[in-house]
């Protein structure tokens, strides 16, 4: 939807610009536009403005993708925390399976952060200066955090060792699978026209648990002396 917007003059108002441009982000990434197809031409007609103000408030459509991807991963830890809050493993599932089919069902609601998550090494986190990407990478960094806060009060402590590498391997799930899970149209028609090939054609939600669930139980059986 396009918003004619008056020049930003207040801090408030700078604030209002910077969430209805990333909101906007949102909108068409939900709407199914991908990542790299994405521009900044199309992200400042749809908010309503020039591509020059959009810049005013981001200094590139990277910027704008990191703004919001930090936006749905907090969205996302929130909902996960919630989720993990109401599970019950007294029905004889472990807490690591429990853990993975939590985030593996709070992840695969959202196709925007899966999105996101997919691009971020590749796309995201280039084109921005080092101050943009230092304040991403430590908002990002205190994320992973929670993110394994809440995966250790239902399994158990991991060594110091072993944290970072649990929150870089939920990241690596999201994002691969995601991109695995969504093949091409020539990719999704060899698997429909050959039956041999089904077993390749991964489902989302089931990758992610897989892998998640395997991470946890491996980080939390290998010794912590071998994790550097």
């Amino acid at each position: 939807m396009t918003t004619d917007f008056a020049r930003a003059r207040s801090d408030e108002q700078r604030a209002v610009r910077r969430t209805a441009i990333v909101r906007t982000a949102a909108q068409l990434l939900g709407d199914g536009t991908r990542v790299a197809e994405l521009s900044l031409n199309e992200l400042a007609r749809r908010v309503g403005l020039a591509k020059s103000n959009v810049l005013r408030y981001f200094e590139t459509r990277e910027a704008v993708l990191l703004a919001l991807l930090d936006d749905v991963y907090g969205e996302w830890l929130d909902a996960l925390q919630t989720e993990l809050e109401k599970t019950d493993a007294g029905a004889g599932v472990s807490p690591v399976e429990l853990v993975a089919e939590a985030i593996s069902r709070t992840v695969a609601e959202r196709p925007v952060l899966s999105e996101l998550v997919a691009n971020t090494s590749m796309v995201l986190e280039h084109n921005v200066s080092a101050e943009i990407a230092a304040d991403y990478k430590l908002r990002a960094y205190a994320q992973a955090m929670r993110l394994v806060d809440l995966v250790e009060i239902q399994v158990g402590a991991l060594p110091e060792a072993s944290r970072i590498a649990l929150a870089a391997a939920v990241n690596l799930a999201i994002g691969g699978a995601w991109g695995m899970c969504r093949p091409s149209p020539g990719m999704a028609a060899a698997y429909r026209s050959h039956p041999e090939l089904a077993a390749m054609q991964l489902d989302y939600r089931v990758a992610v648990r897989e892998l998640v669930a395997t991470v946890v139980t491996g980080l939390l059986a290998r010794p912590a002396s071998e994790q550097l």
